[in-house]
């Protein structure tokens, strides 16, 4: 999920946040990378929307992405963009970051 990386465009710093149930959480601070990416001109509907979307048919489904999503490989090109450094070395994901 995760390969060491030698000399990366972007550098993140790793950061240990509280929880609302006080237990701690690492998380990697991608502000920077956030405030250099180009916004996304197609933003995600409104839940509203599409709950309402869904009113008259007969099934709904929901993908479950709590245990899906770190199966989700990231393009090649893109994996040093997520670098972040730990006391043993700089690493990237391969996979999406997300839990």
């Amino acid at each position: 999920m995760i390969r060491e990386v030698k000399f990366p465009r972007w550098l993140a710093n790793v950061v240990v946040v509280q929880k609302k149930n006080g237990k701690w959480r690492v998380c990697v601070d991608y502000t920077d990378l956030n405030k250099a990416c180009p916004k996304d001109p197609f933003p995600l509907p409104h839940i509203d929307s599409m709950v309402d979307a869904t009113a008259g048919h007969e099934m709904l489904t929901f993908m479950d992405a709590s245990s899906g999503f770190q199966q989700i490989q990231m393009e090649p090109s893109d994996q040093e963009d997520t670098a972040f450094m730990t006391p043993t070395g700089i690493y990237c994901y391969t996979a999406m970051p997300f839990v």
